[in-house]
């Protein structure tokens, strides 16, 4: 009976425990929201894959029209050749849209150079000063 007692509270924190996780995930220190979709275009020497950012601002471009809805975005100007982040938080497209979005621009950018895909993640103007 015992058991069955410490068996039920111990469920009871690890749910309680994952509900507060779950509910903390995709924040920032600051409490705000982290962008659904970062696209960032780095450069190893010689500048940034700038036919894939091209394609990227034509798909959006493309997307706004087709669906008129606004994709929202910041950029993130971080490096000497042309570094930046597209930080894209997709708030006003459905979890559907977002889903297919981001599909859409990883099939897009797949054999692209020097370009990293990340989702709910901090932009890297929002990512904590390392010392």
């Amino acid at each position: 009976m015992k058991a069955t007692k410490h068996f039920k509270l111990c469920c009871a924190l690890c749910l309680s425990l994952i509900c507060f996780y779950s509910f903390a995930v995709g924040r920032t220190r600051a409490g705000k929201r982290n962008p659904r979709l970062i696209v960032s275009f780095y450069s190893i020497c010689c500048g940034i894959d700038l036919p894939a950012k091209e394609k990227l601002d034509g798909f959006i471009s493309q997307y706004e029209k087709r669906n008129r809805k606004r994709i929202a975005k910041s950029t993130v100007h971080w490096g000497k050749e042309g570094e930046v982040d597209y930080c894209l938080p997709l708030s006003n497209l459905s979890g559907k849209e977002q889903r297919r979005f981001i599909s859409q621009v990883r099939s897009l950018l797949r054999g692209s150079k020097q370009v990293n895909i990340k989702e709910n993640e901090a932009c890297q103007s929002e990512q904590p000063a390392t010392r």
